[in-house]
């Protein structure tokens, strides 16, 4: 092992450390009471919701994907950090305040048990279903995550050039898999708030590094400009393919309002005041790592202008190009713990809120027993355990665009739940049987999108599946209000006339 290698080592070592912790002290502090490990009792801050929610929410894609997005389309990378942080904007204006009153008031703890309490579910479908869709999608993004680990220790090379694929993945795993099992829910937002906060100091940092070191502004523009990646428009796009591109990037931004693992951040704030709080202080962040992430990308591009001859090769060699040839060994370690904190405040996030709805709406809600919290919190635990291992063994199957396997998972959660977050926010008239509508038209048409032909095909596949599952709630809703109308609760700002 270099120097170099011992340096970076080290510093991601000491970070690790820092997490098993957080973890030990989330352990200490709740990991008594069921509720208090998948709540933390509702004890949450503005500061720690509003950046571990926009770390949980931005994954490995933020650091790896959108680098290499900046890289392979230049300027029209910016397209999808626009796309996210309209979405941001969206939820801090329009869901954090309401959601957090609205659940407060029918006693949630989880997007089931508000969804289930708002439409009056006695037969607890809405349940089963949300915690089936949770599941699935979220075991898939956390492949994502564990891919990503596993693409950054190659590309790094922290064990040598022949740094196997595997052990990346196996480590990202092992890591998360202790803390979060040690600390639940506590350790899960503590250290998404530690790794969100690295996440931005990295990001204010190496768009002026890569932006220096390419010559400056100008610098770029003269390597990019004969390139055709000055433009928002993408090169060689035009037509259906450039709305297309475009109107995709920004339908992003329809996934926020449903994203169940960011979402229960503002159910489980401390009150109404601080989820509004928390919400505008994601944007601020979002807005310092989306765009840093992407002007890294072109800054690298204009260093190294053949570093990567595809989309899926720039994403594995951005960043490790960058602070291997540029950055002092520590401040390299520094970045590795950055786009770790990227993977795992994602990975941490959907396994908690995964093994939560499992064990709490198919156990606690549908099948209730008398039940201690000892073995709730240990039934708990094993469920986390499983689901990392399931993911981990997927992972290693490597799955080969990180940013595109992102966007399908995040398709599938947002076309199911934002539009009945929506809904049951601001109509009065959302049933039961519209919710499940929707919960079943989003996914089904994610997954059949995809297999829709070009050109139609090209468009981002949550629009369609956005609006459909949309139509389906309404439609639904109206045809089955007059049967369901009186079991519903509905929101205040809407209430009965």
């Amino acid at each position: 092992m270099t120097g170099e290698q011992f340096g970076i080592l080290v510093t991601f070592v000491a970070y690790l450390v820092a997490l098993f912790v957080i973890g030990w002290l989330g352990e200490r502090r709740h990991g008594d009471s069921y509720e208090d490990f998948v709540s933390a009792d509702k004890s949450l801050g503005s500061i720690v919701t509003a950046i571990s929610s926009a770390s949980s929410s931005e994954s490995v894609w933020v650091m790896l994907g959108l680098s290499g997005i900046g890289y392979w389309k230049g300027v029209a990378g910016y397209w999808a950090a626009i796309g996210c942080i309209v979405g941001f904007s969206f939820n801090a204006a329009f869901i954090a305040p309401r959601l957090r009153r609205d659940s407060g008031r029918l006693g949630a703890l989880t997007l089931s048990d508000y969804l289930t309490a708002r439409t009056g579910d006695r037969g607890n479908l809405i349940r089963l279903l949300s915690a089936l869709i949770i599941t699935v999608f979220m075991l898939a993004y956390v492949v994502a995550q564990f891919s990503g680990a596993g693409k950054l220790l190659v590309g790094m090379e922290l064990f040598g050039p022949d740094t196997p694929y595997w052990v990346g993945v196996v480590l990202g795993a092992v890591i998360v898999g202790i803390y979060i099992v040690m600390g639940g829910y506590a350790a899960v937002c503590w250290t998404d708030t530690l790794q969100g906060g690295l996440m931005f100091l990295v990001m204010l940092g190496l768009p002026v590094l890569a932006v220096a070191r390419a010559g400056g502004f100008a610098g770029v523009a003269e390597v990019l400009g004969p390139l055709g990646l000055l433009s928002l428009r993408p090169a060689e796009t035009a037509g259906w393919a450039l709305a297309g591109f475009v109107l995709g990037n920004l339908g992003i931004a329809l996934g926020y309002p449903g994203m169940p693992h960011m979402i229960v951040r503002y159910i489980t704030a401390a009150d109404e005041r601080e989820a509004r709080r928390a919400g505008w202080i994601a944007v601020v962040w979002a807005a310092v790592v989306l765009f840093g992430s992407t002007t890294v990308g072109l800054g690298v591009r204009a260093l190294a202008p053949d570093l990567a001859g595809s989309q899926d090769a720039a994403e594995q060699a951005v960043l490790p190009f960058l602070t291997r040839s540029h950055m002092h060994p520590v401040l390299a370690g520094m970045v590795l713990s950055a786009v770790t904190a990227a993977i795992m405040s994602t990975a941490d996030s959907q396994l908690m809120y995964a093994a939560t709805s499992l064990i709490h709406d198919f156990w606690l809600k549908v099948r209730p027993r008398s039940v201690s919290d000892d073995k709730l919190v240990v039934r708990t635990r094993l469920i986390l355990v499983g689901m990392t291992a399931v993911a981990m063994v997927f992972a290693l199957v490597k799955p080969r665009f990180i940013f595109t396997f992102v966007l399908f998972a995040w398709s599938a959660l947002g076309a199911a739940f934002t539009p009945v977050i929506l809904l049951s926010l601001y109509w009065r008239k959302l049933t039961r049987s519209g919710v499940l509508a929707a919960l079943v038209v989003g996914p089904a048409v994610t997954v059949i999108w995809k297999r829709v032909p070009p050109p139609v095909g090209e468009l981002y596949e949550l629009i369609p599946a956005f609006l459909l599952s949309l139509g389906a709630a309404v439609a639904v809703s109206l045809l089955t209000w007059r049967s369901e109308g009186a079991q519903a609760s509905p929101p205040e700002a809407a209430a009965p006339r």
